[in-house]
């Protein structure tokens, strides 16, 4: 959905994924999209297999957005996976995107989520702005597509255009 991050934009979401991870006292923060690809990270913790985690996190986010519908729920917001020392918050952010924390047993489980639903707030704007950003370049994107088409009628029926 995303293409680019402008440098301003990029460097806001940096700043508030940061004072997430320092405020959670956690060891990395991610967000990604709805497929789990890394949008912007901020860690702490060496997670040569980053990728991994976030495309699985995604499918167990997309796996539980659809365990909500049958039971008969418009969504869960969020998930939560504790394990014995590391855990992982999951929540839904604005624009198809998921904000993902992983902690240890040093960090509270509900300020990790209160810190999160914060930095959701923070973030909106930002993602809503790319959102429309993307919509945009999408429907100028069509409309180029159509007047090629409509060129091409032209030179096949006057000779060139």
């Amino acid at each position: 959905m995303f293409q680019a991050l402008t440098p301003e934009v990029s460097g806001k979401i940096d700043g508030i994924l940061q004072e997430l991870l320092v405020r959670a006292e956690a060891d990395a923060v991610y967000l990604c999209d709805h497929a789990g690809n890394i949008i912007a990270r901020q860690t702490c913790a060496d997670y040569s297999n980053e990728d991994n985690i976030a495309a699985l996190a995604a499918g167990s986010f997309s796996a539980t957005h659809e365990l909500a519908r049958l039971i008969g729920q418009p969504r869960f917001d969020y998930v939560f996976h504790r394990g014995e020392n590391l855990s992982v918050y999951m929540q839904r952010a604005p624009s198809g995107m998921i904000l993902m924390v992983m902690f240890g047993t040093v960090s509270n489980p509900g300020l990790v989520r209160v810190y999160a639903e914060e930095a959701i707030r923070e973030l909106k704007p930002l993602l809503a702005g790319m959102a429309d950003e993307a919509r945009m370049r999408e429907s100028l994107a069509g409309v180029e597509m159509e007047l090629d088409e409509h060129a091409e009628i032209f030179r096949r029926e006057g000779g060139e255009a």
